[in-house]
């Protein structure tokens, strides 16, 4: 077995001009031998070699790569589910004050036999104009475009909502946006709410917020969400559903029943 034992001596020498340390090794072998191991030593530098730097940086790029996106979009879901929860206590406090005014819902023209009919159903802009004053409204586009982001809606599968491509959600509809950039798509249902995860069996207004305006993903689920207003008042879809959101195939489409869901966890984890 070889025992292996340094003794070191440092010399400073010149060399351009530049100090370098020498150690001299030797080695103790068998029989009490001493043999010589480097005759010149070797240079003892300090610092980190470019291999290993480029190493190093290369590792915390690599977990940058793995852990940012998740980061990012943890962050982005926490704004969404702040605007949405914001947005809905907006509707709710509008809804109280007309009330005050106006008295009842349930005793407001409130009539949805004009949906899917195209255009805008007056008794809904009627109900819309009520609770306007309570909302800072930036612009009302009514059933154009200008209010909703471009292109199509996703629902929570990924497949494309085909109806009024970048003008909102629905068939008979009235699009606003909010002063901080909210796009809330007002559509008169007639069919009955259960669709949207509410023990209701009466049509009724609803209100797709998209809580992150232009903004991708604009997608249901994601970031558009979906509120009712029935005579009970504004509720979230999903809100009397006991299915996972994200396999609740009797929505009018996947996700829609998610709202509840996130309204109630205070965040977006499925």
């Amino acid at each position: 077995m070889l025992f292996i034992k340094n003794y070191a001596k440092f010399n400073i020498t010149k060399t351009g001009g530049n100090d370098e340390k020498y150690c001299y090794d030797w080695i103790y072998g068998g029989g009490g031998q001493l043999k010589f191991l480097s005759g010149r030593g070797f240079s003892v530098r300090f610092g980190f070699t470019l291999a290993e730097v480029l190493i190093t940086l290369g590792i915390i790029g690599v977990v940058a790569a793995m852990t940012l996106p998740a980061l990012i979009q943890k962050q982005n879901d926490m704004q969404i589910v702040t605007s949405l929860k914001k947005n809905y206590s907006i509707l709710s406090q509008a809804l109280i004050k007309a009330q005050l005014q106006y008295g009842f819902f349930d005793t407001w023209d409130y009539d949805t036999s004009e949906a899917n009919k195209g255009g805008i159903p007056a008794d809904m802009k009627r109900v819309f104009e009520i609770i306007k004053p309570e909302l800072k409204v930036l612009k009302v586009c009514e059933d154009k475009a200008g209010c909703w982001h471009k292109g199509t809606t996703k629902d929570l599968n990924g497949k494309n909502i085909s109806m009024r491509s970048s003008i909102g959600i629905g068939t008979s509809i009235l699009i606003f946006k909010l002063a901080d950039g909210t796009n809330i798509s007002m559509d008169d249902h007639a069919i009955s709410l259960s669709n949207f995860g509410i023990n209701y069996n009466k049509g009724g207004y609803v209100f797709w917020i998209d809580a992150n305006g232009d903004k991708k993903p604009n997608t249901i689920g994601r970031d558009i969400f979906v509120f009712a207003l029935t005579k009970k008042g504004l509720v979230p879809a999903g809100i009397d559903s006991d299915k996972p959101c994200v396999n609740d195939t009797l929505g009018v489409f996947t996700g829609v029943t998610c709202t509840a869901k996130v309204m109630q966890d205070g965040k977006i984890d499925y």
